[in-house]
């Protein structure tokens, strides 16, 4: 049992379910069902960690998958749905489809043992696509853009928390970067949660 873990494990599954209750419960359906399948499935991959730190290492195979999934079929959905925020879009059928058979095809090819080596390329990539959509979004004064550079310095600051080892126990730093950058994306969906209010 490793206390920490499970502290931080736990706050991070909170915050996924807690922020998408708040901050995305009332936009457009597929908008809300992209931003939920992030959310969620990092919350759950959260979850699962918590139980295995708890002393169940038989789901620590399970654990790696739901990571895995979080990483590919997540980042893609965030990818899009920050897009579509950014641009105010409200998602159509088909975009919604495609993104989430492009993100379970990803899914799918890294479970592959000769497609495992790029398992982290994929958040790596889809982070990248969205500080180039944030910095689009700055040049055209749109203040959303800030809050989502702001989250997405704070999932790459996740991927090297193995750099934060001397401070703090590398694993607790995910947890706590990427609670960190949940709120930051709900902060850039706020004003849209504010108008479907009125």
């Amino acid at each position: 049992m490793i206390f920490s873990h499970i502290l931080s494990g736990s706050i991070l599954a909170g915050a996924g379910i807690g922020i998408f209750w708040h901050y995305f419960g009332r936009i457009s359906l597929f908008n809300r069902l992209l931003w939920g399948f992030f959310l969620l499935t990092t919350s759950l991959a959260a979850l699962i960690g918590v139980i295995q730190y708890a002393g169940y290492d038989l789901l620590e195979p399970l654990h790696r998958s739901m990571i895995v999934l979080s990483d590919s079929l997540g980042v893609v959905c965030v990818v899009t749905a920050v897009y579509a925020l950014l641009n105010q879009r409200t998602l159509s059928l088909l975009s919604f489809l495609s993104t989430i058979i492009f993100g379970l095809f990803l899914f799918i090819s890294l479970l592959l043992p000769d497609a495992r080596v790029f398992t982290p390329i994929v958040p790596s990539m889809g982070i990248l696509i969205l500080m180039l959509l944030a910095v689009f979004a700055l040049l055209q004064r749109n203040k959303r853009g800030l809050w989502v550079v702001l989250a997405a310095m704070s999932m790459g600051l996740a991927t090297k928390a193995d750099s934060f080892n001397n401070f703090i126990h590398p694993t607790d730093f995910y947890h706590y970067a990427s609670a960190l950058a949940l709120w930051l994306f709900g902060k850039a969906a706020q004003r849209d949660n504010q108008r479907a209010t009125r």
